[in-house]
């Protein structure tokens, strides 16, 4: 009876294995074509923005002065359009790694259960569970420091191109008062 059950346990991890690779490979879809749909709206949108700028300017042209003018939101929007390219591209990276931290935990999670199944003993379960949480735990503690850290410098390096662009309008604005 007990070889029956061993049988059965070595024989169905070969079929999870299969539907877990089966299952990552959706999610790899899945996430791809998600990404691939945001980096297509933002140029769209980003081509709709620089048109409506480029008519404004045109239809205004004839006003004296309005070219000044219109430069002003002309450079605010190409800041916009810069600090979203580098989110977008951050975020696009963010998402490739988290989904291998995903990948790992969840391989290491399928690991702990085939040694559970292999165990001969409690106290060799108990052992293995054991070491599962521990890894599970540092690992955990490792990969949010990690996401933790990129979410900083996403926010740094996107929000760089706005800081520029205020610094800029502010030194404008001081040389015009004096």
């Amino acid at each position: 009876m007990a070889t029956a059950k061993n049988k059965t346990a070595k024989t169905a991890v070969p079929q999870i294995d299969d539907a877990i690779d089966a299952g990552i490979k959706v999610a790899e879809n899945v996430v791809k074509s998600n990404t691939e749909a945001a980096h297509k709206g933002f140029e769209a949108m980003v081509s709709m923005g620089r048109e409506a700028i480029d008519n404004a300017s045109k239809a205004g042209g004839e006003v004296k002065g309005f070219e000044q003018v219109a430069d002003l939101p002309k450079a605010n929007f190409e800041a916009m359009v810069e600090a979203g390219s580098a989110f977008a591209k951050s975020m696009e990276s963010l998402n490739g790694r988290m989904f291998e931290i995903a990948r790992g935990q969840f391989a290491q999670g399928i690991e702990a259960q085939k040694a559970l199944f292999g165990a001969k003993t409690f106290q060799e379960a108990v052992e293995v569970q054991q070491g599962f949480v521990k890894a599970s735990f540092d690992r955990a503690v490792q990969d949010s420091t990690e996401i933790s850290n990129s979410l900083v410098k996403i926010a740094t390096e996107a929000g760089e191109p706005i800081g520029c662009r205020v610094s800029d309008v502010m030194a404008e604005a001081g040389r015009k008062a004096a």
